[in-house]
């Protein structure tokens, strides 16, 4: 069950109960050591999207509160004793009301503490750039899980997005190879924050970099009917490789890709940075996909994000319209980009993923979350 931790704990204690910790280590690596998260609350107080009244009225807790407003921590997760998930919860939430939820997948190879730091610039998981401060000032709760680790080095975490036929990569890792059931984590996952935090159902949304990118497609084609709209960051539908991606309902998907990433390259191939071989499907592939797959009639038209500085990157983004279900495709081209998330982390030193365009970060990808919306469900 989940536990509240209000003291600072000793690291050993951090896996059996809610802890507050500093978050970790650079994407697609793992952290230096398990440190536990520091408790910070936030002095903002912001204003915060909400829903319908009748929405609201259905929901109580059922669990004690892992998180306080305006706080992050550590939340055990029943039945996955090694996949806790960090949640950093705005100052603003009120439990009389649901808040939306981002919920952000780590890269291949990286973890929850990872996924925190991959959306901060110069991945200073303090600065007002990073996603979770967006969801402070925004009003959004930030979840980030953990994939699966194998022995011997278990904070070396992936997840099952697909593939592994015909010559197409198995993305990704020994999680995919596996055939680990990430989808049964994820559904635990929602029911897990559902418990104790009022999450709004209509508005839950997937993101990821990389293999969490991957993994965030995967799951618009199998939850559709949970995720409201999904952010692919450097990493396409690999499982539509393998698999039929037949999605419940239509999904609305943003896709940003850099011309130039050295891990997953723009146009399909085999180059990536480390693990197992295969081709990886290219982003416009991908997203041309979606296209056809949620009926869109207009696109895609193109247009260029402003170029705010000289770091040798811009944007174009390519749009579909009049899609079934209202929704959108979207695909920002990082001309001159690699593989790291917009205005985010360089990713670890040493270690070659290319360039982080500075003109635009993680607000423009909230503006797309933002727009859309599951149906209410039925009473």
């Amino acid at each position: 069950m989940l536990r509240r931790s209000v003291l600072l704990v000793v690291m050993m204690m951090v896996t059996s109960a809610c802890a507050a910790r500093s978050p970790g280590a650079t994407p697609d690596t793992p952290p230096a050591a398990d440190e536990p998260l520091q408790e910070r609350t936030t002095q903002e107080t912001r204003i915060r999207v909400t829903t319908s009244d009748a929405v609201a009225a259905q929901w109580s807790p059922s669990a004690p509160s892992c998180v306080g407003p305006g706080n992050s921590g550590t939340c055990e997760l029943d039945g996955y004793p090694d996949r806790p998930y960090d949640v950093f919860v705005p100052s603003s939430y009120d439990p009389k009301s649901p808040s939306p939820v981002v919920v952000v997948f780590h890269g291949g190879g990286g973890s929850s503490l990872n996924a925190v730091r991959m959306s901060c610039p110069g991945g200073d998981s303090e600065d007002p750039g990073c996603l979770h401060a967006l969801g402070e000032r925004e009003g959004f709760v930030t979840v980030y899980p953990n994939g699966t680790g194998f022995t011997p080095v278990r904070r070396l975490r992936t997840w099952n997005a697909g593939g592994g036929t015909d010559g197409w990569n198995c993305t990704s890792g020994k999680a995919c190879a596996n055939d680990v059931d990430d989808l049964a984590y994820v559904d635990r996952l929602i029911e897990d924050v559902s418990s104790w935090l009022n999450v709004d159902r209509t508005r839950l949304y997937a993101s990821g970099l990389s293999n969490g990118a991957a993994f965030s497609h995967r799951l618009a084609c199998e939850r559709a009917d949970v995720f409201a709209a999904i952010v692919a960051v450097a990493g396409s539908n690999q499982f539509s490789t393998g698999a039929p991606c037949e999605p419940a309902r239509p999904v609305a998907v943003l896709q940003v890709h850099g011309t130039e990433d050295p891990c997953w390259s723009y146009s399909t191939s085999g180059a990536r940075c480390i693990g197992r071989g295969g081709d990886k499907l290219g982003a416009v592939e991908s997203v041309t996909d979606w296209a056809e797959r949620n009926q869109c009639r207009t696109g895609p038209v193109d247009s260029d994000l402003p170029d705010a500085g000289d770091d040798g990157t811009s944007t174009v983004a390519a749009r579909w319209t009049g899609c079934a279900g209202g929704v959108e495709v979207l695909l920002l081209s990082v001309r001159g980009g690699g593989h790291t998330w917009p205005n985010g982390s360089q990713g670890p030193t040493g270690l070659r993923l290319g360039r982080v365009t500075k003109d635009w970060g993680s607000e423009v990808l909230w503006d797309f979350l933002q727009r859309f919306t599951l149906p209410v469900p039925p009473d």
